[in-house]
């Protein structure tokens, strides 16, 4: 009798390499570009949150550790290195560190550091000991600091031969938290002048410099410039290779990925692949790494969550974000916010949800003190992954929101904000209420009220320059934020024009919802005289016109499953997102409700179903 095929597991979370191996648990291999690694001998790479990042450096140090060498064909059988390795493979001593878990709160951090690296410092010594010598391990195990059993090491072994690979994983982790939550002043003490961080750094640099100077090789990942400017003075003691175009793809998961992880996992475990790889095109793709013809990749983590509820349930999440990404980017909130005021860093991420788009030179590399300079904060928004590359034009980047994952979490930081400043936590699950009662029952005053008393409320006097954006925005931003059973959509093509505000059904998950909505807003400048009763019919008629427009458009007709049964929505583009495919029939047709919303200043004075 024939063995029936054990499904292979899929290690969401995972970032051991041999545990992968040793349990066959899916891998994407990336392995042939440790081949183009080893032209730089000092490499930075820098890429967004739960990104792969951790299982590249165990990758490394898997394949370079002499300790490790006569396990070659157990790690890297059936890989692309393995087929042909590199003449340095299994050469190495590793001193490896991984800064993730260090303490955030500011008053522990500098010693719970310490109390780490020395850990991994005596961890080499004891791991090498036959190597390196017992009288070095026994230095190094006595020194009384991480410093100095990093300079007992790296004078230790200087002249001896042995090459020394340093691994440092999520070098920036605790020091973007402590500038997030903590403030700039607590991050330049540790960044700056004396602080012990520097100094380590120092230390670092010390080592890959002189006759037969010990480090060899050294990898340092992370997920923004800004620390490492900060206490190098700029990437004098690498390369960053993370806009290198040979590296575009080093993690995260292609196109031709994502449909053999849905293929194999659909036809193992009975969903229905198209469903599912659209979703994952549509939820965690479309970045773009150092230019807008990079291939695309999606985040790793979080679609190997995505196929690991697959794989166990057999049924879709209800929730496609997963939720330590969430807390991830709600750390970054406070960066938007300073003094309980709103700075200008906010008004980037106002007109990035309201235009789509931003536009500016990428930054390579700038301090912390410069992150409130527009393109630097640009920049930054690109660096943590909120925003990838589009496009390029006369040296500048065109940055765009990727994925549905990172529009909702971007649009959030917007009200986080405000709630921060006005407190209007709770209104959002006021807005929550009103958007599934539009779904069930086509009632839309309710979620259309709660807006406009947010954006009345938090209209200032500076709005009265950029007021039409800023309302737009925040309306954008609300609806995202709330949660709702609806993709929404802001100044996407139908018909020929760019309608404003759509709520598009998820059919995918609720198949149930029996209504979607175009808005088209209109603007009367705050320092303009309220329009009369007749202006205000002239606006109306001119919004309905456009409204004609976008709701004859038939894509948006058969993409939103609009009026007509039994007829599943098709494929297409729609901005820079991939529109949805469902490939459902017999679903109910969907009502459309177009809404006219007339602002003066901060007030709706017009709220209409046209």
């Amino acid at each position: 009798m024939r063995a029936v095929e054990k499904t292979r597991p899929i290690l969401y979370g995972v970032a051991d390499y041999a545990e992968l191996r040793k349990a066959n648990a899916w891998f994407v291999d990336r392995t042939a570009k440790i081949r183009d690694l080893e032209a730089t001998r000092y490499a930075v790479f820098l890429r967004p949150r739960r990104f792969g990042k951790s299982l590249l450096t165990s990758i490394l140090e898997a394949y370079y550790d002499l300790q490790y060498a006569d396990r070659f064909d157990e790690f890297f059988a059936g890989t692309d290195i393995g087929a042909a390795p590199t003449e340095e493979r299994g050469s190495y001593l590793i001193l490896r560190f991984d800064f993730a878990s260090i303490a955030k709160e500011v008053g522990k951090v500098q010693s719970d550091f310490d109390y780490k690296a020395a850990l991994q410092c005596d961890t080499f010594a004891r791991r090498y000991r036959d190597v390196i010598t017992g009288e070095l391990a026994d230095r190094i195990l006595s020194a009384p600091d991480s410093g100095k059993k990093l300079a007992q090491i790296y004078l230790g072994l200087k002249g001896t031969g042995h090459k020394l690979y340093v691994i440092i994983d999520e070098y920036d982790n605790f020091t973007n938290t402590i500038l997030a939550e903590s403030g700039e002043k607590a991050y330049n003490e540790l960044c700056h002048g004396d602080g012990f961080f520097k100094q380590f750094f120092t230390e670092l640099k010390s080592a890959t410099t002189g006759t037969e100077a010990p480090v060899t090789r050294l990898f340092i990942t992370g997920v923004s410039p800004v620390t490492m400017d900060d206490v190098t003075s700029g990437f004098n003691i690498g390369t960053n290779i993370s806009l290198d175009p040979v590296f575009a793809d080093f993690t995260g998961f292609r196109h031709d990925d994502l449909r053999a992880i849905t293929d194999y996992y659909a036809a193992h475990c009975g969903f229905d692949a198209e469903k599912a790889y659209d979703t994952a095109i549509r939820w965690y793709d479309n970045y773009r790494f150092g230019s807008a013809s990079a291939p695309s990749v999606a985040n790793t983590t979080i679609v190997l969550a995505f196929f690991s509820h697959l794989w166990r349930a057999k049924q879709f999440p209800n929730e496609l974000i997963d939720e330590n990404l969430r807390t991830d980017y709600a750390k970054i909130r406070h960066l938007v916010t300073a003094e309980r005021r709103l700075n200008g860093n906010f008004h980037v991420l106002e007109n990035l949800l309201a235009g789509g788009q931003l536009t500016e030179r990428l930054v390579k590399s700038f301090q912390a003190r410069e992150i409130s300079e527009k393109e630097n904060f640009t920049s930054l928004l690109y660096w943590f992954g909120i925003t990838t590359i589009t496009g390029e034009k006369f040296g500048k980047m065109t940055f765009g929101i990727p994925n549905e994952t990172l529009k909702e979490l971007a649009a959030k930081m917007i009200p986080a904000a405000y709630s921060d400043v006005h407190k209007i936590d709770e209104r959002v699950f006021d807005i929550n209420d009103g958007l599934c009662d539009f779904a069930e029952k086509g009632e839309w005053r309710g979620f259309v009220g709660v807006l406009s008393s947010i954006v009345k409320e938090n209209f200032a006097v500076r709005d009265t320059v950029e007021g039409e954006k800023v309302v737009q925005s925040t309306l954008v931003a609300l609806l995202v934020a709330s949660g709702g059973p609806y993709f929404v959509k802001h100044e996407r093509e139908a018909g020929g024009g760019f309608y404003d505000i759509a709520l598009e059904p998820q059919l995918l998950r609720w198949p149930e919802i029996a209504h979607a909505a175009l808005i088209e807003m209109k603007y009367v400048k705050a320092g303009d005289p309220a329009p009369t009763k007749e202006q205000l019919e002239k606006i109306k008629a001119e919004a309905i016109v456009q409204l004609d427009q976008y709701s004859a458009d038939p894509a948006l007709i058969a993409e939103w499953h609009i009026g007509v049964a039994g007829v599943p929505p098709a494929t297409g583009t729609t901005g820079i997102l991939p529109v949805e495919t469902t490939g459902t029939t017999g679903v109910s047709p969907v009502a459309l409700h177009r809404l006219v919303l007339v602002f003066h200043g901060g007030e709706c004075v017009l709220s209409e179903e046209v």
